[in-house]
């Protein structure tokens, strides 16, 4: 019988495209693909399925077919043909294609060189890789500063001793700036003002 795409099966049996193609999909109906890779159902697994066929949608099919042989027919010149005898001309141009293809396949198979097996000589030697070592450096300690107590006790820098604090909080008596103390105590000028800070 005859082969539809989706959308003329469709209208054959007066579903939707959608039902259709649910029904491909879990195996109720079965397809075969064309040339192009399209899903094609015969008319016999659609009466199988859905019973009887719509009369007006087989008419509409087959003047949709035959007007388009029809254009085909006037665009390229062509003889019109009923499906059955292109059919025939199909089945005969396999046959004929077959009967040539045939023989030439078995004269290559015969002719064909058979590749010889490979058949290892010596067995292969894998050489173990030798575990790479990790690099052990020496560790430096950090020196570490002695803690003052006295400027752990005041929340002051560990370089500001009781002595140094002393003289810092004389010589900002007497009325010296913070850069004039600097010079006089050989401590930085941060260290001089947080003393200074802690202090007043």
């Amino acid at each position: 019988m005859a082969i539809h795409n989706i959308t003329d099966s469709a209208l054959l049996v007066k579903k939707s495209r959608r039902t259709i193609q649910r029904y491909i999909a879990n195996g109720k109906l079965t397809t075969v693909r064309d040339t192009l890779g399209k899903p094609q159902i015969d008319t016999t697994e659609l009466i199988r399925v859905f019973g009887s066929l719509s009369k007006v949608s087989q008419k509409i099919i087959a003047k949709k077919s035959q007007n388009v042989a029809g254009k085909l027919s006037k665009k390229n010149n062509t003889i019109n043909l009923t499906p059955d005898e292109l059919e025939d001309i199909i089945t005969r141009a396999v046959e004929k294609a077959l009967s040539k293809a045939i023989p030439l396949l078995i004269e290559h198979k015969n002719t064909a060189p058979i590749p010889e097996p490979i058949i290892a000589t010596t067995p292969v030697v894998h050489r173990k890789r030798k575990p790479i070592l990790p690099i052990n450096r020496p560790s430096i300690p950090k020196k570490k500063e002695r803690k003052n107590g006295y400027a752990a006790a005041f929340g002051l820098p560990n370089v500001i001793t009781e002595v140094i604090h002393l003289q810092i909080m004389k010589l900002h008596g007497e009325g010296l700036t913070s850069r004039e103390i600097e010079k006089e105590v050989s401590v930085s000028l941060a260290s001089i003002q947080r003393a200074i800070n802690v202090s007043t």
